[in-house]
């Protein structure tokens, strides 16, 4: 057995554990990371027999918008970055900011718990196969310790009556890699689910598969948005401006955006039962193109399935020889102790208690779930980033949280609102707008981009999603090329054309309002 002390344990070497510890570094503090494999990265390096993403996989959301606001992609990258451009960009990342010597490769976190003030992390050695060594058994133990481990942690298979029937090959998306390694080229495939993942399974095996019936079946539809809107990348739209909009009205203009470039979503027979801010988008530049060419079918609900027949809510039925299984996860800590993951996570579900998506009420700042948000639209490292910013500064003692029971009477409150804001199934129990949800955060440290004081940059920060770096325009930690980076994110022409309008009639009422004042 082998003992470790250090201010900070960090749970994960994804972009989330990484970030974390980067900025924990900053702040003076000693951290060890904590990784079950061989290598950094999480879930963007790609790995065959393992959690990763496909062979296909680019980012669908924007460079600005997925990048640790310190360290922006290069400007020769593409504006979605393929995995190994994503894979290579973390590993820059870990290097410039020295962060591969504090990592523990290939040990699996056994338990965790706190004893007479102190956390205890108990782990043991895995091989390359993820064989557990117990042999080799790490103490690790801490002041503090942040969990980085992700929420896409264990599959999840749905219940359909008949399903031990199939006769073909079944599978979750967590394993697809691409139709070739998973013996999909040349087959009828049904792809459970329509997410993002859903439609990378689905376009790969329509074309790179040559599979000659390739069908998605939903439960629920969605808004498929694509990649770009009127030239630009879609989560660009994503800005203050449009956030002050009434609910109803963003999402009357958001619908009109997509049935204007794309058009009715139930033409495509893709059928939401939901207004497509209720929901994470489903982005896809080619889905609705390969539906129009009959590549790609549509069906509601599975209702059962028979062999290889399956048989969906509408009463249509096709036989099928693989089933891909893109329905999500449920979060997974089976390493806490019972009476921490009591007071975290609400038994059978995805429901996690948490103050502002990091903090227990009950346990308090020294244990910090980091990465546990899903983003509405932009990606997760800007949230992450700030969650571990605000956590780094509670472990300095520089900033406090509220009360227990402020905090519970708080994340009461949230879930009234997000019970009103998102359309109710597990999907949707972290979602978060990243820009609200970072000003949040960005206010507590006092990192909340002030709009007014950067004059020549307020422009941007109204009516563009502004990027990564605009969290470290003030405030701890500031970079001196923030500036620079925030003025590279293109403003949409719909929302400069906005803008002119909003400042003409502002001026108009003004003038009218000053005629009147004379006339009087």
């Amino acid at each position: 057995m082998t003992d470790f002390e250090s201010d900070v344990v960090v749970l994960g070497a994804g972009v989330s554990g990484l970030v974390t510890a980067k900025c924990l570094l900053e702040d003076g503090f000693k951290v060890c990371i904590i990784e079950k494999t061989s290598d950094i990265g999480g879930l963007w390096t790609y790995r065959e027999k393992d959690y990763g993403v496909m062979k296909c996989t680019h980012i669908n959301v924007s460079k600005y918008n997925y990048a640790f606001s310190d360290f922006p992609f290069p400007d020769d990258v593409p504006d979605y970055p393929h995995h190994s451009d994503m894979a290579k960009y973390i590993k820059d990342y870990a290097n410039k900011f020295q962060l591969l010597k504090l990592i523990h490769f290939n040990t699996k976190i056994i338990g965790v718990d706190n004893t007479d003030g102190k956390w205890v992390t108990r782990c043991c050695k895995v091989d390359e196969d993820g064989k557990e060594d117990f042999q080799q058994m790490l103490i690790f133990t801490s002041s503090y310790v942040a969990v980085a481990t992700g929420h896409h942690a264990k599959p999840n298979f749905p219940s359909f009556e008949g399903a031990d029937t199939f006769r073909g090959k079944t599978l979750h998306a967590v394993s697809y890699k691409d139709p070739s390694y998973n013996d999909c080229a040349g087959q009828r495939v049904l792809i459970v689910g329509i997410g993002n993942s859903a439609v990378d399974v689905a376009v790969d095996c329509a074309t790179i598969g040559r599979c000659p019936d390739v069908t998605i079946s939903t439960r629920s539809g969605a808004w498929v948005i694509p990649n770009y809107i009127f030239g630009l990348a879609t989560d660009l739209y994503a800005c203050r401006f449009f956030f002050l909009f009434p609910r109803n009205i963003a999402n009357f203009i958001m619908s009109l955006v997509i049935m204007l470039v794309s058009g009715s979503p139930w033409r495509w027979g893709l059928n939401p039962k939901m207004k497509p801010l209720q929901t994470q988008p489903t982005v896809s530049p080619t889905l609705i193109h390969h539906i129009q060419r009959g590549n790609i079918k549509i069906k509601p609900d599975i209702l059962n399935i028979r062999g290889n027949t399956v048989k969906f809510v509408d009463g249509t039925s096709a036989k099928y020889d693989r089933i891909v299984y893109c329905t999500g996860y449920t979060i997974d800590l089976p390493f806490l102790s019972s009476r921490v993951m009591d007071s975290v996570l609400q038994s059978s579900s995805n429901k996690m208690q948490l103050y502002k998506n990091v903090f227990a009420p009950y346990v308090g700042h020294s244990l910090a779930f980091i990465g546990f948000v899903q983003p509405a639209s932009g990606g997760i490292i800007t949230m992450s980033e700030m969650q571990a910013r605000w956590f780094s500064k509670l472990c300095k003692g520089e900033v406090k949280l509220p009360n227990s029971d402020e905090m519970s009477a708080d994340i009461e409150n949230e879930k009234k609102i997000q019970s009103g804001r998102w359309y109710q199934t597990a999907r949707h129990t972290l979602q978060k707008d990243p820009i609200v949800y970072n000003d949040e955060i960005g206010e507590i440290i006092g990192a909340k981009p002030k709009l007014f004081q950067n004059p020549l940059l307020t422009w941007r920060l109204i009516f563009s999603s502004g990027g990564a770096s605009q969290w470290r325009l003030n405030g701890p930690n500031t970079w001196q090329d923030a500036a620079k980076q925030v003025r590279k994110v293109p403003v949409p022409f719909l929302w400069n054309l906005t803008g002119y309008f909003v400042i003409f009639g502002f001026l108009v009422i003004v003038s009218l309002f000053m005629k009147c004042l004379c006339c009087c």
